[in-house]
């Protein structure tokens, strides 16, 4: 469990990746017939692409300011752990919620729901990318105001200025 930051000094609430009930913005999918291995199961590699569509609408969900023609994100890091399997048909849905935002860089963290039962969890790393120099750029003041009003939440670990 991961606790939030908290300026006030008290004790912040804590934060289970594995309960559906800590996320606020959340993203379906519908399981498709090619998303199974030959018995049955959904792969690993519809688990990476699940999570992506789900990260993918957060971003561009968030607004203008995050996302535009002059500057877009790039994925650097992926972290899944595998809960419970995924059958088909069936369809989930992804909470996403942001851990940091730093100075070029965000880590997100979701959970894929199938109903109420976490079936895996994911952190990810994507870097602000300016298109022009396909470099990391700082994330503007108002970037970062969007994404954290499309977490619906306080940060996780907070902001590095």
């Amino acid at each position: 469990m991961l606790k939030s930051a908290s300026g006030s000094g008290s004790a912040a609430p804590e934060f289970d990746e594995t309960a559906r009930d800590s996320y606020r913005r959340f993203h379906r999918e519908r399981i498709r017939y090619n998303d199974l291995d030959p018995l049955g199961h959904v792969t690993s590699i519809s688990f990476v692409s699940l999570f992506e569509s789900a990260r993918i609408m957060f971003v561009r969900e968030s607004g203008r300011p995050v996302d535009g023609p002059d500057f877009g994100w790039m994925l650097v890091n992926v972290d899944i752990n595998y809960h419970s399997q995924l059958h088909f048909p069936c369809d989930i849905d992804i909470g996403t919620s942001l851990l940091k935002i730093g100075k070029s860089s965000v880590t997100t963290i979701q959970g894929m729901f199938d109903h109420m039962r976490c079936c895996a969890t994911q952190r990810s790393v994507l870097v602000h990318v300016d298109r022009s120099t396909d470099r990391a750029a700082a994330i503007s003041d108002d970037a970062r105001a969007a994404l954290t009003r499309a977490a619906g939440q306080s940060l996780l670990t907070g902001i590095d200025t």
